[in-house]
């Protein structure tokens, strides 16, 4: 994943307007131009709203944006909106997962406490992956929509980042078999991950987990981080050092990088 450049603007916009026909994941209607999301592009800062793309032989299969909540108003600053999307012929494949993951882990360094995201009713691929980070469903709206004749639903869900790096956790609270147990029930509903048996998947993640706390010091360098932080921190370098193309290291790349941040929070229990 990178940050999004002006030359990925027409493979965004065409990932976007793919969605609008199946009338669950968009709003709009008609197709939208490049040259209308324009002003949409240029409102994202990389430092404080990034537009951040996943590629695959030069071309974008998918995108993440954080974009301002309620218009921008000041008192909103440490509140951004997600949107994800991924292009059809890559669905089933992790992207949105990965995506989702790493903008979990930059949000303290953006300066985001609160993560927020709107979905039909209808979209329960969307529901499930936001469900599966750790988001709840704050607020539902009911027919607020219409597309074609028929009422929708909206869904309201958030993540509020603070209760999961602003208190600290002692190391005697890490219950490595606890968190293999309760890794190897996530793993099991996670329906995007093949390779080896459950178990086996399961008992590699939790050896990630044990070697990052062991880690911890080094990572953090003296600085007072939150060790929640820095293990999810150290998780996601350690899937960054693995090859997704590689069969045999697919599976461990798939599982760091879509349940470092689900991991950190089972071992909270």
């Amino acid at each position: 994943m990178r940050d999004a450049t002006l030359e990925d603007l027409a493979g965004i916009v065409e990932i976007y307007n793919s969605t609008i026909p199946g009338r669950i994941v968009s709003a709009d209607t008609e197709p939208v131009s490049v040259e209308q999301r324009l002003p949409w592009f240029r409102e994202h800062d990389p430092a404080r709203r990034p537009i951040r793309v996943a590629e695959e032989d030069g071309e974008v299969v998918g995108w993440l944006s954080l974009s301002d909540f309620y218009d921008g108003r000041p008192a909103y600053n440490g509140t951004a909106e997600i949107g994800i999307y991924v292009r059809e012929d890559h669905w089933g494949e992790g992207i949105g997962g990965r995506m989702l993951q790493e903008v979990i882990g930059r949000a303290p360094a953006l300066g985001i406490k609160t993560l927020t995201a709107g979905a039909f009713a209808s979209n329960e691929s969307s529901l499930g992956l936001f469900g599966r980070f750790g988001f709840e469903r704050w607020a539902y709206f009911p027919r607020v929509a219409e597309l074609d004749g028929a009422e929708i639903d909206l869904v309201v869900l958030g993540l509020r980042l603070t209760e999961h790096y602003d208190e600290p956790l002692d190391e005697e609270e890490f219950d490595p078999e606890e968190a293999e147990q309760r890794i190897t029930q996530f793993v099991t509903s996670a329906d995007t991950l093949s390779g080896p048996p459950v178990e086996e998947l399961a008992e590699q993640v939790a050896d990630l987990m044990r070697a990052a706390w062991t880690d911890l010091e080094k990572i953090m360098d003296g600085k007072p981080h939150n060790k929640l932080l820095a293990t999810q921190l150290l998780l996601s370098q350690r899937a960054r050092g693995l090859r997704p193309d590689d069969p045999e290291q697919w599976p461990l790349y798939a599982a760091a990088t879509l349940l470092s941040g689900m991991v950190i929070r089972s071992v909270e229990g």
